[in-house]
């Protein structure tokens, strides 16, 4: 029974990791907002990007989403 248990909250903590995380956008106008704050598709996907770009980035990429 604990062995359940154990194995049901270890699935539960893979999906949520998953679900925090952003989904891929290697889309153009994506790529282009990457580009304009500086940086690159592999940075992004690397974590490697400090919040000073990210946010700015965010606001560019999702501006199009807005837009339709």
């Amino acid at each position: 029974m604990k062995m359940t248990v154990l194995a049901a909250a270890a699935v539960a903590l893979l999906c949520a990791g998953s679900a925090l995380a952003e989904p891929r956008n290697n889309t153009p106008h994506a790529l282009a907002c990457m580009k304009r704050y500086g940086f690159t598709y592999a940075e992004w996907r690397a974590y490697a990007v400090p919040a000073e770009k990210a946010n700015p980035y965010r606001a560019c990429r999702d501006s199009l989403k807005q837009g339709r």
